[in-house]
Order: C-alpha cells, then structure tokens, then sequence
C-alpha cells in the first residue's frame, strides 16, 4: 500500500511541476520571435537613407564601385529610391591596342538589349536585374566572364539628372574544385 501512496505522490508532484512550468512561460513562439527580431535593424531603415535632392546626397555614391556576379547567376543592383525616372545601361569594354603595346585604349558598347532581364525589370526600373546565363553580348556570343560598365542615370524629385557608374565582374563559376583557395 506503502508503494502506491509514493507512486501516486510522485505522480501528482510530477504533474504538479509540469503545469507550473506550462504556466509560469509568458512567452509564446510570436513573443520570442519579436524579441529576437527586435535586436535587428530593418534591411532599408527608411530613416537614414538619403534621395537625389536631399540634402547630403552624393551622386558618385548611387552605385558601389564594383559588383561581383557568378556566370551561372544574376545581376542584381538598385537605385535610390524616390526618382522620376531611372535609365541602366550595360557597356562591353574593347581594348584597343595602337602602335604595339605602349598605347592601349578602350571603348564602351552598349549592350543593354542583350540583357535576359527578370520579369517586371529592366531598364527604366529603380532595380536592375538581369540573368547572366541567358544573357547575350550579340546573337552570335554569350555573356561570358569578364569586367563590364554599368551605367545609372536618374531624375531626382527635384527634376536634376544624376549619373553613377559602376564595374560589373562576373566571374566563372567552379563547382567540386577543392583546391580553388591553396596554394600548391
């Protein structure tokens, strides 16, 4: 009899200890989440960012200096944001070479039409999203590794036209090379 007094006492604690924990927790999943996300700032604080025609805005600073894309994925800048109107252009550097190696020059050609922009993108659009492996410098050629120019120009709320430029590296990809990062 002794036996099942403990069990039966042992149970009760138990359940007793179970319920105090359940309701002891004020937290639920939405409270812990908000907690955690409290300790971030939004991707965009809205707060800090500055448009063409404010005050302390810097056309040179649109666009970072260079931008580094796979072979196999997409281009992916933005603007500013508040503009009238947003114009990208995307330049093939050719490397000219004039009277043997100590005079080399290069000139840009546009081609932003090659370009396999994600729907709802392109070039009048505050974002500029293109695909590379679907991309084309012409008919004949792909869009293939190398360094090319990407062109902003945008028309402030003020009605000011700004420009930026900007590097664009799309590198190989290279899957399963273990060794891409040592030395040999």
């Amino acid at each position: 009899m002794k036996s099942k007094a403990v069990v039966l006492t042992s149970s009760l604690f138990s359940l007793c200890v179970a319920v105090f924990l359940l309701t002891a927790c004020k937290d639920n999943v939405y409270t812990m989440l908000d907690d955690y996300n409290s300790h971030y700032e939004p991707a965009t604080n809205m707060d800090i960012v500055i448009n063409p025609g404010d005050s302390g805005f810097r056309e040179e600073f649109m666009l970072d200096p260079t931008y580094f894309v796979s072979s196999e994925g997409s281009i992916n800048v933005a603007a500013p944001y508040n503009c009238r109107s947003y114009e990208w252009s995307f330049y093939k550097i050719i490397y000219h070479q004039q009277g043997g190696q100590s005079y080399i020059y290069s000139t840009l050609v546009d081609i932003t039409a090659g370009l396999d922009f994600y729907s709802g993108f392109g070039t009048d659009k505050r974002e500029f999203r293109a695909y590379v492996p679907k991309s084309r410098i012409s008919a004949e050629e792909p869009l293939i590794p190398g360094t090319y120019i990407l062109h902003l120009k945008v028309i402030g709320n003020n009605g000011i036209e700004y420009k930026d430029w900007c590097s664009i590296v799309i590198y190989d990809q290279v899957y399963g090379q273990e060794s891409f990062f040592k030395e040999d």
